[in-house]
């Protein structure tokens, strides 16, 4: 599956991105009055496409930077202001893995962003 395929409302089987960069963790109060931790990771899978995967917990992204290729299995897409965001949901998780070049190097990932 590519970014370009996600749409908000369905499933994200499993999905390969490069990480352009991670917003600094945030404390948030859920609905429910709870607190935890949100972190905001941009990520893209080519020129052109980037999604903002958000990671819900304590310490969640704490092993991502900028440049790394993960793979997300079992997300979730939803719409929030106006765009789609990926999250993990229960069952989901994400793991770096090799880069074996499938994807744009980051240089030219975030040259296609700050162009826009």
């Amino acid at each position: 599956m590519k970014l370009s395929e996600v749409e908000a409302g369905n499933n994200v089987t499993e999905l390969t991105v490069r990480v352009l960069s991670v917003a600094p963790p945030r404390i948030i109060t859920t609905r429910g009055g709870r607190k935890t931790q949100l972190t905001e990771v941009l990520v893209a899978d080519e020129p052109g496409a980037t999604v903002i995967l958000s990671l819900w917990g304590f310490g969640e992204g704490s092993d991502l930077s900028a440049g790394k290729v993960i793979k997300i299995t079992d997300g979730w897409a939803k719409e929030w202001r106006g765009k789609v965001q990926l999250s993990l949901g229960r069952s989901g998780h994400y793991e770096e893995i090799p880069d074996d070049e499938s994807i744009a190097p980051i240089t030219e990932l975030v040259k296609d962003v700050t162009a826009n």
